[in-house]
């Protein structure tokens, strides 16, 4: 079994729920957000792939964005949590806690 495929598809599937989380604690650009992935293990993403991402959860109501002047080159977009955004994470987190509850329960650690 190819593992580090396991690991990529498994890291796709949670990066939607993962960015919210981190925008539900403060606006950022995708900059910044592809900076504070690499700071936690197994979640690195380069940052060609965040905005395809970003561009999603726009479409579907759960971020906004906006433009901001930058002392340090060109604009920047602000992504920022909508209130259904935080409604929709609030429903992932509950799942994704069942999940581990469960994953535990099942290897034996509970």
């Amino acid at each position: 079994m190819d593992t580090q495929n396991w690991q990529i598809q498994m890291r796709k599937g949670i990066l939607d729920f993962v960015i919210l989380n981190l925008l539900s604690h403060r606006r950022s650009h995708g900059y910044e957000i592809v900076q504070s992935l690499k700071n936690h293990k197994g979640l690195t993403i380069r940052e060609g792939n965040v905005y395809p991402i970003l561009q999603r959860l726009g479409m579907d109501g759960l971020i906004t964005s906006e433009s901001q002047p930058s002392r340090d080159g060109p604009p920047r977009k602000y992504f920022s949590i909508t209130s259904a955004g935080r409604e929709a994470l609030e429903q992932m987190n509950h799942h994704w806690d069942e999940l581990i509850d469960t994953v535990r329960q099942i290897r034996g650690e509970q």
